[in-house]
């Protein structure tokens, strides 16, 4: 070994031996471990679609905690949509899981080309005390083949 990468070594060992360095160092790697990717942009883009869809319309829900939950979508600091109101993400493949958007003021049909359809990882659909008109399931919702439930 040469006397210049003896110097480094010998170096890197007491610059490392300094507490701040380790604090430092710990707290990096904490706040990666912390931070999720964001979502997939399909998914965002489907989201975005789908809220588009409908107007928010107070009187759409009756529930005493109904509020517009999708009216903060990408409006907020965070455009991951695995953070917004509803939305809920798997932890490890980062895909839209669950659709939580009871009591959230929506007004509007629902059809079979819609973008929630789309979201193929989609397991919990809950659309619970909104205003969807007179208006029936739509056909592709067999087309979500991992939905084990529903909620209309």
């Amino acid at each position: 070994m040469e006397l210049s990468q003896s110097l480094f070594f010998i170096f890197m060992r007491s610059f490392l031996k300094l507490p701040w360095l380790h604090v430092a160092l710990i707290s990096i790697t904490f706040f990666f471990s912390c931070v999720q990717p964001l979502c997939h942009n399909d998914e965002s883009i489907a989201l975005l679609q789908f809220k588009d869809s409908f107007v928010i319309d107070k009187f759409a829900s009756y529930g005493p905690s109904a509020y517009p939950k999708t009216a903060s979508w990408a409006q907020e600091k965070n455009h991951d949509c695995c953070f917004w109101d509803g939305v809920k993400c798997d932890k490890e493949t980062v895909h839209v899981i669950a659709l939580l958007l009871n009591s959230s003021c929506l007004h509007g049909s629902i059809n079979s080309t819609s973008a929630l359809f789309q979201l193929s990882q989609l397991q919990v659909l809950d659309l619970s005390d909104n205003d969807f008109n007179p208006s029936q399931i739509p056909s592709a919702v067999p087309d979500l083949s991992k939905l084990t439930y529903l909620d209309h």
